[in-house]
């Protein structure tokens, strides 16, 4: 056993999966479950606003209903229910950084263990606030799926690495509206190469994507809008995600949507991702950089600091590009040079005392990381952290008062009222996209 194995074991077990595991303290996440027990119980998707005072009647596009359904059945379940939805979630993020960790190994097969332990450790800090059992998890899932297939077909150009993209159309497109990533991300690639291809740039023998391979994956993404349609919601998915954008009242109001501005600690984080990784790819590594990879990377910075959700996004993704462009540029230098020999013997496979004690200290590092994320959201922890950031005395309170039936509740509130007290309507919850502007 190597001991770069436990080295790349304690990265996943021991630092990932901790970050990402957390209590049912977001806000936004009961409302989401109260929309799947909706579900489970009426065996449809609500398309109308039954809840809310300031909502009733109003349209409502459920489109992350398959993922709400999810969270209502863990919800179900009790305590130990909500505990198994935190490290699903906590399991969930893993396997995307795990993705991106064999999408690197493909772009560029001799970048090595550490420097991907590096660069995706640096992602991770940049996501780390912003994880937990939240949808938008499965949107970092979905999206670092998008990402192999697409560094899979730069690499290898054939038609069956694009038949995955339409697959992941039809299940994101039940899952969130963070589908438009896919486009994105897509859209980068295509655009990027074309680039390329007419500028004739030739990156240490990388070939830009030929005109009929652009066009496979024009294609690709022409057919990957067409499944979206498979859906409860239908063509209304459609505009979903440029409605909800376009309330400008988001940016004002809810904390996930503010943008990262340097007085608070999403600004600085952000700040530090571009000076370590953004600027010296654009810079230091622009002879390897293809111009997809740049529009990536901008583009995906732009995002997280208009809103801070998006820290999730651009923190694992940038980082796996980082990774591709700068890795090679810092294993050519003098100090590169002199680490390999090093890195290449923790590599290798010991034997004997060495490898019993590699293999000890995996099983340790397993330990610590289960026992750290256990620690964090067994039912007794969980509860205390839902009490301190949502109210739950609050709701007691009124199930031994009966306050009446025209409540007035803070927005980031009424998710988690609206589960507990599903009998009688909230003033709002978290469903922007059902009020709107004005309302809001």
């Amino acid at each position: 056993m190597a001991a770069a194995t436990a080295a790349v074991v304690g990265f996943f077990v021991a630092a990932v999966l901790p970050r990402a595991t957390w209590p049912l303290i977001d806000g936004d996440v009961w409302w989401h479950i109260r929309a799947g027990e909706e579900v489970l119980r009426g065996g449809a998707v609500p398309r109308v606003d039954t809840w809310s005072i300031v909502g009733a009647g109003r349209p409502w596009t459920s489109q992350d209903w398959l993922a709400n359904v999810m969270l209502a059945v863990g919800e179900g379940a009790g305590p130990w229910g909500q505990t198994a939805l935190s490290f699903l979630f906590g399991g969930l993020t893993v396997l995307a950084f795990w993705i991106l960790w064999r999408a690197i190994a493909v772009r560029v097969p001799t970048i090595g263990w550490a420097s991907r332990i590096v660069w995706l450790s640096i992602g991770l800090a940049l996501a780390g606030p912003v994880m937990g059992v939240r949808v938008q998890a499965l949107d970092l899932l979905m999206a670092t799926a998008v990402i192999w297939f697409l560094w899979r077909y730069l690499v290898d150009p054939r038609s069956r690495w694009l038949i995955g993209l339409p697959l992941i159309a039809v299940l994101w497109a039940n899952l969130h509206a963070g589908w438009v990533l896919l486009f994105l991300l897509g859209g980068a690639v295509l655009v990027g190469e074309a680039v390329d291809r007419l500028a004739g740039r030739r990156l240490h023998g990388q070939q830009p994507l030929r005109w009929t391979q652009l066009g496979r994956l024009a294609l690709a993404l022409v057919v990957s809008a067409a499944a979206l349609v498979v859906n409860p919601n239908g063509i209304d998915l459609y505009a979903y995600p440029f409605y909800t954008v376009g309330i400008t009242a988001l940016n004002r109001y809810v904390l996930e949507w503010f943008p990262a501005s340097l007085d608070s600690l999403f600004g600085w984080l952000l700040l530090g991702f571009v000076l370590v990784a953004v600027l010296p790819a654009l810079v230091l590594g622009r002879n390897r950089l293809r111009t997809a990879d740049a529009l990536i990377l901008v583009g995906l910075t732009v995002m997280a600091w208009q809103a801070i959700r998006f820290l999730l996004i651009v923190g694992p993704i940038g980082a796996a590009v980082a990774a591709v462009v700068l890795s090679p540029v810092i294993g050519a230098t003098p100090l590169g040079r002199r680490a390999s020999p090093m890195l290449e013997r923790l590599a290798r496979p010991r034997t004997g005392a060495l490898g019993t004690f590699n293999r000890v200290l995996i099983g340790l590092l397993l330990a610590i990381g289960l026992g750290v994320a256990f620690a964090r959201v067994n039912p007794a922890t969980a509860e205390r952290e839902i009490a301190e950031g949502l109210p739950a005395d609050a709701v007691r309170w009124m199930d031994e008062h009966d306050p009446g039936e025209r409540m007035f509740n803070r927005y980031e509130w009424g998710g988690y009222i609206g589960q507990h007290r599903p009998e009688e309507p909230i003033f709002m919850d978290g469903r922007a996209d059902v009020y709107g502007d004005e309302l809001l």
